[in-house]
């Protein structure tokens, strides 16, 4: 999927439209209260397991009330797009400084949870040199699955959404506690994703 098409899918409500309703609430394990965006499905309360094992409910433990930037990758990413998205973010959690952890969270998704469990997450995170405040999740391939297209990271054509290798270099950023969610391209500049922080508090 290009920027273009990925943008076009919209936020928050729109993108419901990208799952049915019966999928987002089965997957959903019910918490209270959520952020509006939580409710319309944008967010789903799916099971995840950190790259320390640490087992955690996507919106309850990782976005409610946070600041987050999240995205997807793969660790064995043939296509190029991955290693610059990571060291672009290796850098701007670096330009974050203090406020990694502390009011910014990175959150980065394996698409082959089947193959990448916690251990070649940990790895992989202390490789990159990934800072206290960024978390790596695998988990079930149903919940990344039920996770990726509530999020909006779809393809709408079917034979190209099966292929891994048609990943994007997008990231979705918000704050769960404003109802603020946009998207920003990995490719683009670190002080350039770190900037759209500085538009969340505004």
């Amino acid at each position: 999927m290009d920027r273009r098409s990925f943008l076009s899918l919209g936020l928050g409500l729109g993108l419901v439209e990208m799952t049915t309703t019966s999928q987002v609430q089965a997957a959903q394990i019910p918490s209270q209260p959520q952020s509006r965006v939580a409710q319309s499905g944008f967010l789903p309360n799916v099971p995840l397991v950190t790259q320390n094992g640490e087992h955690v409910n996507f919106y309850d433990d990782m976005v409610r009330n946070k600041t987050i930037l999240l995205n997807f990758f793969l660790i064995t990413c043939k296509e190029g797009r991955c290693p610059v998205a990571m060291a672009n973010l290796r850098k701007v959690q670096e330009l974050l400084g203090d406020r990694m952890g502390k009011d910014v969270f990175f959150l980065s998704i394996t698409l082959q949870p089947e193959l990448d469990g916690p251990k070649a997450l940990k790895d992989y995170a202390d490789n990159l040199g990934a800072l206290p405040g960024w978390t790596f999740l695998t988990g079930k391939a149903g919940d990344v699955e039920t996770l990726r297209r509530g999020l909006g990271y779809v393809d709408v054509d079917p034979e190209r959404d099966r292929d891994l290798s048609n990943h994007i270099g997008m990231a979705r950023y918000g704050d769960d506690r404003l109802n603020r969610w946009g998207a920003v391209s990995l490719r683009s500049s670190a002080s350039n994703i770190a900037s759209t922080f500085q538009w969340l508090s505004k």
